[in-house]
């Protein structure tokens, strides 16, 4: 496989010669480490999203891509032998080092009589692609095992994988190596422990060689199976490094422990980077972003989507009533949500220094009250703000609503949920 490789290395065109020049440099390392062995991990199927679209294509051949341009199929002349109703669905993404959704290509396993272009988009989820000289394309075969391919073109301008085959699967987009976690939301003072794990088994020679096809030969699939990451090994391992507040303190050569400044004056952003060791010229660097909530955090999703977390300024206390906001409209609106009582649950009501919830955008607002019909007096949404500490120095607690009023008719047309934790503030 590894002669494979480098021969179709050769044969690339100028424009990927030119991306992976620093292949052309070798270091004299010498690894110690043992090889790394993954255990191939089996995983559901992905459920669809409800959304897929479908193109007829012949022997001509034709090209079929998805709404906004994440996936792309080209089928070149000849690879059917007849008119097939090409299909692309778009699935959750059950690969363990899958990054964005997967999609399923119809007919699921059809063979084709010439390969044909698989081509997946980074460019709406390009802050969590990682190391780029690892990323690559990955299907799911029929035992339920994910298999890393890699990428036969990288185009950086246009923020592009692709990848050439004879048969049609579930696809993703993946990357063999990272730092887990990627990201996290930490609050003062917490520690996180951060880890370089690998997804796929890998030789020392080949971790940082794309994974090709042989253009000049019959086709020939490369790939490794994925399953449970283990520490990357520590021949791959150069030097860590923090950017940002906070301190590390080294737990073993594959893994570190961040711990979050004491304070901070609102939020800060810390980086944790790791700089890799290669048989190559080149510098690699994976890295972990800490976002360190100062004050507090605020978390929010509207109509079940993904939770977005935002600082919060510190609770106060009016009265009998608590009020919990955001500062500068951190999130991507001004939040508000005010109680009226002590621990446990509280439902929303319409006093002006009651229990209540909005949040505003540039375009609409959300609110815990709703217009039934036309006509008709407003209504407090059901749900409840569930407190659950409130006490030294501390406020904590969720939110469930739903019949949310949205926009300036309070239609019944949304929910919301979430959960905080600020400073408390008691004049």
């Amino acid at each position: 496989m590894k002669a494979t490789i480098h021969q179709a290395f050769l044969c690339l065109p100028l424009s990927m010669i030119l991306m992976f020049t620093f292949i052309a440099c070798k270091k004299n390392i010498n690894p110690q480490d043992p090889p790394v062995t993954i255990t191939p991990l089996v995983r559901p199927k992905g459920t669809s999203t409800g959304m897929a679209i479908s193109k007829e294509i012949g022997i001509a051949g034709g090209t079929i891509q998805w709404p906004g341009g994440q996936v792309r199929v080209q089928i070149p002349e000849g690879a059917l032998s007849n008119h097939t109703a090409i299909g692309i669905e778009r699935l959750s993404n059950t690969n363990i080092a899958g990054i964005g959704y997967s999609y399923r290509l119809t007919p699921h396993g059809q063979i084709f009589n010439k390969p044909v272009t698989v081509t997946f988009s980074w460019a709406d989820i390009a802050d969590s692609v990682g190391l780029l000289q690892t990323l690559g394309l990955s299907y799911q075969m029929d035992d339920g095992i994910w298999k890393f391919v890699g990428a036969d073109a990288v185009d950086t301008e246009a923020k592009t994988v692709s990848f050439k085959s004879t048969h049609f699967s579930d696809w993703s987009l993946m990357n063999r190596i990272s730092l887990s976690p990627y990201r996290a939301d930490l609050e003062t003072g917490e520690k996180k422990t951060i880890q370089a794990m690998i997804f796929t088994e890998a030789g020392w020679d080949n971790l940082f060689i794309p994974l090709v096809n042989n253009p000049n030969g019959p086709y020939n699939e490369p790939g490794y199976p994925v399953g449970n990451p283990a520490p990357l090994p520590s021949k791959f391992i150069k030097s860590w490094e923090l950017t940002g507040p906070g301190s590390l303190n080294k737990s073993n050569q594959q893994s570190v422990e961040y711990q979050a400044p004491a304070s901070v004056n609102g939020t800060a952003t810390a980086n944790v980077s790791l700089e890799l060791n290669a048989p190559v010229s080149g510098k690699f660097l994976l890295t972990s972003t800490m976002n360190i909530m100062g004050d507090g955090w605020i978390e929010l999703s509207i109509n079940n989507s993904a939770p977005v977390r935002f600082p919060a300024t510190p609770v106060v206390k009016m009265g009998s009533r608590y009020i919990l906001s955001n500062p500068e409209d951190e999130g991507g609106g001004h939040f508000l949500l005010t109680w009226k009582g002590e621990l446990g649950s509280h439902a929303f009501d319409l006093a002006a220094d009651g229990t209540r919830f909005h949040f505003l955008t540039a375009t609409t607002g959300y609110n815990a009250f709703y217009m039934p019909g036309p006509d008709m007096p407003p209504q407090p949404s059901e749900g409840n703000v569930t407190v659950t500490k409130l006490g030294n120095g501390r406020a904590e607690g969720s939110f469930t609503i739903s019949n949310v009023g949205v926009g300036d008719k309070f239609k019944p047309e949304a929910t919301a949920k979430g959960s905080f934790s600020a400073k408390l503030f008691i004049p």
